[in-house]
């Protein structure tokens, strides 16, 4: 079982991490913002570690690729959606996991798993009927199903890396994010300092970045991911909640309907599933252990 001490910051600090950074977009370009929040991520770590030390072997440095699609793809789509749809939208993540898990980890699915997963897929749907109201806002949609995806490629790779020193593997994705995002800052490159600027990249490098980033690894080292993001699953409810306590816009009940239905599959396909008996794994292939 996921150890409280570390899942109660992770809600807390993810649920207003969106707020934060949809603030900051208002004063930097996404490239940009991220640039800013990777190099005190990378500051951080290497401090941790106490050196500039980087893990370069080929699974290492395609997780930290895709690490930091997840991270563009999130800034880019959180450019044109809300924090509490940002929010919801990214915790459909557990729902691309099971697929996953079968291609990276050779894991078989149960049932349940599978239709779980159709059920949260349609609540996807659902949750996004209301927002398909412009190409702008379907873009930020895709983008964030993008960052979804992404987060949970990473976090099953991260599976696999589990041997690996965590801070120097982190340190190693968030430095490579650093110079990814620079490179594009040139193509996008937009800045307005401001001491709300500074706040927003101080939390979203340091607080976000750094120590969540680190809890998330810690948690799935030690947690099956679907079952991790069930329990998580409070933090873009209190993005939701938060958004319309400040703002006064009240979900319509299509959007609540579809937010029922994604933790409803969540859930099914990782709590229930976990209390159904599992497929006999089949024996081991040279196609399958070609990854390892």
């Amino acid at each position: 079982m996921a150890p409280a001490k570390l899942v109660a910051p992770y809600i807390l600090i993810t649920a207003f991490q969106y707020f934060l950074a949809k603030d900051a977009l208002g004063r930097t370009s996404p490239f940009v913002f991220g640039a800013m929040t990777t190099l005190l991520t990378c500051v951080a770590f290497f401090t941790l570690s106490r050196g500039f030390k980087l893990i370069l072997n080929r699974q290492t440095l395609v997780f930290s690729v895709i690490y930091w699609m997840s991270g563009a793809s999130w800034l880019l789509g959180l450019d044109y959606i809300s924090p509490p749809q940002s929010a919801i939208i990214s915790f459909t993540m557990p729902l691309f996991v099971i697929p996953l898990a079968v291609w990276v980890l050779n894991e078989r699915g149960t049932r349940v798993e599978i239709y779980g997963a159709i059920v949260g897929f349609a609540g996807i749907v659902l949750f996004n009927v209301p927002l398909l109201s412009g190409a702008s806002t379907d873009l930020g949609i895709a983008l964030t199903l993008a960052d979804a995806f992404f987060w949970a490629l990473y976090s099953v790779l991260m599976r696999k890396l589990r041997n690996q020193d965590t801070i120097q593997t982190l340190a190693t994705a968030s430095f490579v994010s650093f110079l990814l995002y620079g490179a594009f800052s040139f193509a996008d490159f937009s800045l307005r300092p401001s001491v709300d600027l500074a706040v927003d990249v101080t939390f979203l490098g340091l607080i976000s970045g750094a120590l969540n980033f680190y809890i998330w690894m810690a948690l799935i080292k030690v947690e099956k991911v679907g079952r991790l993001t069930t329990l998580i699953f409070l933090a873009p409810i209190i993005t939701l909640v938060y958004s319309v306590a400040t703002t006064g816009a009240v979900p319509s009940y299509i959007t609540l309907g579809g937010v029922a239905l994604i933790f409803i599959g969540i859930y099914s396909a990782n709590i229930i599933a976990a209390r159904s008996p599992r497929p006999a794994p089949d024996a081991p292939s040279p196609v399958a252990e070609r990854g390892s």
